[in-house]
């Protein structure tokens, strides 16, 4: 983490990695019950390649990226249409919730919606058990009859989080509400009524439109929301920039005009809180300068005209007016960011534009704005312009492709994949840069 960050800001030796942003503990609503041996095959599954799995993010009350919601993969869920035998769909279930340890083991939510068609027994047999650490899983109704306690003991023995499908049940310490296709005022109405019949439940929605809507819900009750975050409701129209962005956007266009150093310095010396966040961001040990900056010249200079770029753009962001959902966002633009950077060498571009690209890829979203008015005081280079607010060009795919991971459809992320080294290749550099983001975003903006 420390070299990448080195590489991204500036020079810098290695050092300790930073600690991960704080978790989102929710607690369960009942307290479970001693755990039950329950009888279940002796084998092991047999390994089988790791699964394609898809990642949504879940953004929650105070507008953070809470942890991802993890659709159940294509190929398990033709193995379960298709009858597969006990051997087979162990196998994929171990590899599934496999993919999904990395985020409950950083002390983000990880959250699997088990189908109809898959008992929560299944989850009980001990080799499937064993995987099973804080993942959340959403289980049907029926998996919280009086007869299943057994199941759920062995369950939450492992410190699983149990939740209910669509509706409060006696025993599940979250509901899961799936809005795909609902209207706001109707799943507004559903968060209500299931925060009055289980007020100590945790809700949680998927499926919205918008991130209108996630944000209407998280205010109406909801503990956390999943859908189009990328997405805006109704249009608006321009808003007047406030100060601080206007004035990030001027230095911007100053380094993507070739300013000299020194007119950058000096514009940034005129504005005491961007100078301090300067400072602040120089003398960060991740960057391993080798003496204390203490004036804003020595921070530009040291820094210099890639990296003063970067951070430029991460002020951008944070000048943003702001928006519930705003931490999240600036956390889901950044991890594009870093999957852009990564596969640059397959797009043949340069990885500080691709960077840029995905940073502002939201920006319509965070203003909110239509795009080409929230990117009209930037002088961006043609084919960003092109991307952005056109959606065509040679870099438009990469946000197709990265809107389609974030919605959990890996069916059209895989055919941009392609150019790009394939589903796999992709899928891993996703990883790696959420992963990143996620290190790293508590960096870049602070909290006021």
């Amino acid at each position: 983490m420390s070299a990448w960050l080195s590489r991204l800001f500036g020079r810098g030796g290695d050092t300790a990695a930073p600690p991960a942003p704080p978790a989102t503990r929710l607690p369960v609503a009942s307290a479970p019950r001693a755990a039950t041996r329950l009888p279940a095959s002796t084998a092991a599954p047999p390994a089988v390649p790791p699964l394609p799995v898809a990642r949504r993010p879940l953004i929650d009350r105070e507008g953070r990226l809470a942890g991802f919601e993890f659709p159940l993969p294509e190929l398990l869920q033709r193995r379960l249409s298709q009858g597969a035998d006990d051997t087979v769909l162990g196998a994929h279930l171990s590899a599934w919730i496999a993919a999904t340890r990395p985020v409950a083991e950083s002390g983000r939510v990880a959250l699997l919606a088990l189908p109809s068609t898959l008992s929560s027994q299944w989850l009980a047999r001990p080799a499937l058990l064993s995987q099973l650490k804080n993942q959340w899983l959403v289980l049907q109704a029926d998996a919280f009859d009086e007869g299943r306690a057994p199941t759920l003991d062995a369950l939450r023995a492992t410190g699983a989080v149990l939740g209910a499908a669509r509706s409060p049940r006696r025993g599940a310490g979250f509901v899961h509400i799936d809005a795909d296709g609902v209207e706001r005022g109707a799943t507004v109405l559903a968060v209500a009524a299931c925060r009055s019949a289980a007020p100590r439940a945790r809700i949680v929605v998927a499926g919205l439109a918008n991130v209108d809507d996630v944000e209407a819900v998280l205010a109406a009750g909801a503990d956390m929301a999943t859908g189009h975050h990328d997405r805006q409701g109704a249009p608006r129209g321009a808003v007047p920039l406030p100060p601080a962005m206007a004035r990030v956007t001027r230095l911007l266009n100053q380094v993507l005009q070739d300013a000299e150093l020194s007119e950058i310095a000096a514009e940034l010396r005129s504005d005491v809180s961007l100078s301090y966040e300067l400072l602040r961001h120089a003398n960060s040990p991740l960057l391993g300068l080798q003496r204390r900056v203490e004036a804003t010249d020595q921070a530009v200079m040291l820094l210099g005209r890639d990296s003063i770029y970067r951070w430029l753009c991460a002020r951008l962001l944070a000048a943003l007016p702001g928006r519930a959902a705003a931490r999240a966002l600036q956390e889901i633009a950044l991890a594009r960011a870093l999957l852009f950077e990564r596969l640059a060498g397959a797009v043949g571009a340069p990885a500080p534009t691709l960077y840029t690209m995905g940073l502002l890829s939201l920006l319509d979203v965070m203003v909110p704005m239509p795009m080409a008015e929230a990117v009209a005081p930037l002088k961006l280079p043609p084919d960003v312009q092109a991307a952005l607010v056109e959606r065509r060009g040679p870099w438009a795919p990469l946000l197709a492709m990265a809107a389609a991971l974030e919605r959990g459809d890996l069916a059209t992320a895989g055919t941009h994949a392609e150019r790009y080294g394939g589903l796999p290749a992709v899928l891993a550099a996703n990883e790696a840069a959420w992963h990143a983001a996620g290190q790293s975003a508590s960096l870049l903006w602070v909290k006021a």
